[in-house]
């Protein structure tokens, strides 16, 4: 991907000491988050959709978990909930949504044709439907349908009302929150609603993008490095629409700050300040249990086959949700009435029952109810 870095790597570490480092730095070896806010901090991207996953998520990363923080975070605006990565919703701290959103905007897809067939809409509606949707949200949050029936009485606009609900709406509201107009709201009545994030005295604004790409590339790194060009590409590229020109000028602009490194003979990039730890990181055999869709797994990428073998890809990818033992996945885990019913693969080794009890205990405390263990292989 980049041009301009030496051709050998300076350093060498084993892919166990770059996990464990890893496990460290993402809440779950300790496991050590201080509040909902900081696990998000650590993780850079919470899956926010279905609610519980998100809830999930945070909550196994931190010792004294508080159920509902999550969503009383999003509600005072702590924490926000914005379309982001390959069109899902994810749940953000505000400084680091400012920085991921501003990427996303690298691509103009709305600019394109297609994209515009898809919304129903002109490059020309744009800025009205900005001052539109604005005024529409001016008194707190509202649904889809509250939206349109506000296009509908702007006559610029009336031709999008219909385009502002159902089956492709999304495509006039994504732009929207990716310049850092509006995030999601509080649902109400099982329906999402947005609010105006724009003005929000804890929303930073968006920054320029030559100033937000290499950021975004240094606080990937310093969650989930070292990372090869694949997992920097699946995670800006794939994820957020960077053009991948675009991604290596960035990473190449962070200069001294990067280091390249050999992890198990895969080149890959670490930040320059985090080499003495990850030099003294030891091999961890932390057993924990991850919802479906965990950033542990999606912030790399189901395809690193350092945390996931490739037969086991599609559960992944599928939602399963996921044992992991040292970072790798190593089994998968279901609530069966008051039993959490672990499946541990073959290849993984014999299974840790101890760790696993405690793992069961741990997820029956966020519960709030006594679950038992019932291991199985597969």
């Amino acid at each position: 991907m980049s041009r301009t870095r030496p051709a050998g790597p300076e350093r060498t570490l084993t892919g166990a000491q770059a996990l464990s480092w890893r496990l460290r730095r993402n809440a779950l070896d300790p496991v050590a988050g201080s509040s909902v806010s900081d696990v998000a901090e650590r993780v850079l991207a919470l899956r926010g959709w279905p609610a519980e996953v998100a809830e999930l998520a945070s909550c196994i990363r931190q010792e004294q978990p508080d159920p509902g923080a999550l969503s009383r975070a999003l509600d005072d605006g702590e924490l926000i909930r914005s379309y982001a990565f390959r069109g899902g919703s994810y749940v953000l701290s505000p400084g680091i949504a400012a920085v991921l959103l501003a990427c996303r905007t690298a691509s103009r897809v709305w600019e394109t044709p297609r994209y515009q067939q898809q919304g129903h809409f002109a490059i020309a509606d744009w800025q009205p439907l900005r001052e539109a949707v604005h005024e529409a949200l001016a008194t707190g949050p509202a649904t889809r349908e509250e939206i349109s029936a506000r296009l509908a009485r702007v006559p610029a606009l009336r031709h999008l009302s219909a385009a502002a609900l159902g089956t492709g709406s999304d495509s006039l509201y994504k732009p929207l929150h990716w310049w850092g107009d509006i995030c999601f709201g509080p649902s109400r009545d099982g329906q999402a609603t947005f609010r105006i994030l724009n003005g929000d005295p804890r929303w930073p604004g968006l920054p320029g993008i030559d100033d937000a790409g290499p950021h975004a590339v240094a606080l990937y790194l310093g969650s989930y490095g070292p990372a090869t060009p694949a997992n920097l590409e699946y995670w800006l590229t794939e994820g957020l629409s960077v053009p991948r020109s675009r991604l290596a000028s960035w990473i190449d602009g962070l200069g001294e700050t990067l280091t390249s490194v050999s992890v198990d003979g895969v080149a890959s990039y670490a930040l320059t300040a985090d080499l003495a730890e990850l030099d003294a990181a030891e091999p961890s055999e932390a057993v924990r249990l991850l919802p479906g869709f965990d950033p542990w797994v999606f912030a790399p990428g189901t395809a690193d086959t350092r945390l996931l073998a490739p037969a086991r890809r599609t559960l992944a990818t599928r939602g399963a949700q996921l044992a992991i033992k040292g970072g790798v996945v190593s089994g998968t885990w279901r609530l069966h009435r008051d039993e959490v019913v672990v499946t541990w693969f073959g290849e993984a080794g014999p299974p840790p029952p101890a760790a696993l009890e405690r793992e069961a205990e741990r997820l029956g405390r966020i519960r709030a109810r006594h679950l038992s263990l019932t291991l199985t292989s597969g």
